[in-house]
C-alpha cells in the first residue's frame, strides 16, 4: 500500500479586524458583546484599567480564523482551522507550502520539524506562527486519517495507553462534570496584578 502525497495546501481567513465583529471560527474571542470568552477574565492587560473589562479592548481578536485544507494526490483532504487569519493564510501559502507540497502524507513529523526550524527567525516564542503550524499538522493528520479510513485520533491515541481528561473553561463546572469532563475552570475576572 503507496501512500499519497500531497498535492496542494490552500490557506483561507473569515473574521479577524477587517471583517464583521462576532465572527466567531477558529478565533473562539471573535464573538458578539458580553460574550463570557471575551467579558471581565483576567489577562496580562488586566492590569490596565483601559483594557481590564474586556479581552477585545486590547484587540485579542483582530486576527480572525485561519483555515487550511491539504489535498492528497488521491484527492483526499484535510481541513483544520486555528487563531492566524490573513497573516496565517500567507505564511502557508507563500512560506510553509515548500515543506508540505510533494511530501507523504505520513511525513508530518518532518514537515513539522521543517516548518518549526524555518519559521524560528520571525516566530520568536510562538503565538501567531505556532497557531499557524499547528493548523496546518491537524489538517495533515486529519487527512491522513481519512486516507487511513478512522477518526484521526486513532492514528496516535490507540499506541499509547493514555487516557485524556479535559477541563473546559466554564461557569457552571458542575454542569461540564455532568456532560463528561472531569470538572471546569472558572476565569479570574482580576488577576494578580490588582492585589
Amino acid at each position: 500500500m503507496t501512500l499519497p502525497k500531497i498535492k496542494h495546501v490552500r490557506a483561507w481567513f473569515i473574521g479577524g479586524a477587517t471583517a464583521e465583529k462576532g465572527a466567531g471560527g477558529g478565533d473562539y474571542h471573535d464573538q458578539g458583546g458580553n460574550h463570557w470568552i471575551d467579558d471581565h477574565i483576567a489577562t496580562p492587560m488586566s492590569k490596565y484599567r483601559d483594557y481590564e473589562q474586556s479581552r477585545q479592548s486590547f484587540g485579542i481578536n483582530v486576527l480572525g480564523t485561519l483555515i487550511v485544507e491539504v489535498e492528497a494526490e488521491n484527492g483526499q483532504t484535510g481541513f483544520a482551522v486555528s487563531t492566524a487569519g490573513e497573516m496565517g493564510c500567507f505564511i502557508v501559502e507563500k512560506h510553509l507550502n515548500r515543506f508540505i507540497e510533494g511530501k507523504c502524507v505520513s511525513d508530518i513529523k518532518l514537515i513539522h520539524d521543517q516548518m518549526l526550524g524555518a519559521t524560528m527567525y520571525y516566530s520568536g516564542s510562538g503565538g501567531l506562527v505556532m497557531n499557524t503550524i499547528s493548523c496546518v499538522d491537524l489538517a495533515l493528520w486529519i487527512c491522513l486519517a481519512r486516507w487511513l479510513g478512522c477518526r484521526f485520533i486513532n492514528c496516535w491515541a490507540e499506541r499509547c495507553a493514555m487516557k485524556f481528561s479535559f477541563t473546559p473553561p466554564a461557569h457552571r463546572p458542575d454542569l461540564a462534570k455532568e456532560m463528561g469532563f472531569i470538572g471546569g475552570k472558572n476565569a479570574d475576572s482580576l488577576g494578580t496584578a490588582r492585589w
